[in-house]
């Protein structure tokens, strides 16, 4: 009786099962987590209109947009490089609108002032 109940623990329905659980669990966290950074972004943009950062030598902003005709969010990165002993600013920005309409725009350029 006791062996058969031990075989019955370690069938494959069990193991997918507990693997399924453990997936569960670890799902379930990561949306705690993911959640409360959101609202953490949130409060800041809110409260200051922009977040920025550096991070790995390059800087990161990202902020709000609500004019009266565009509501959305930008977002730039900013590498420093060099080019014909000139130091620059390279930046990657996207802009997302969702009013009047969806839109997404991709700009890159260079800032060598």
């Amino acid at each position: 009786m006791e062996r058969q109940s031990l075989e019955s623990l370690s069938s494959p329905r069990t193991k997918r099962r507990e693997k399924l659980l453990w997936l569960a669990t670890l799902l379930l966290a990561l949306l705690v987590v993911c959640s409360g950074c959101g609202f953490f972004f949130t409060v800041g943009l809110l409260s200051r209109g922009e977040l920025t950062a550096n991070v790995l030598g390059a800087e990161w902003r990202l902020w709000r947009i609500n004019e009266k005709r565009e509501t959305g969010l930008g977002f730039d990165r900013a590498f420093e490089t060099r080019r014909a002993a000139r130091s620059c600013t390279q930046h990657y920005t996207t802009i997302v609108l969702w009013k009047p309409s969806l839109s997404i725009d991709n700009l890159a350029y260079d800032d060598c002032g």
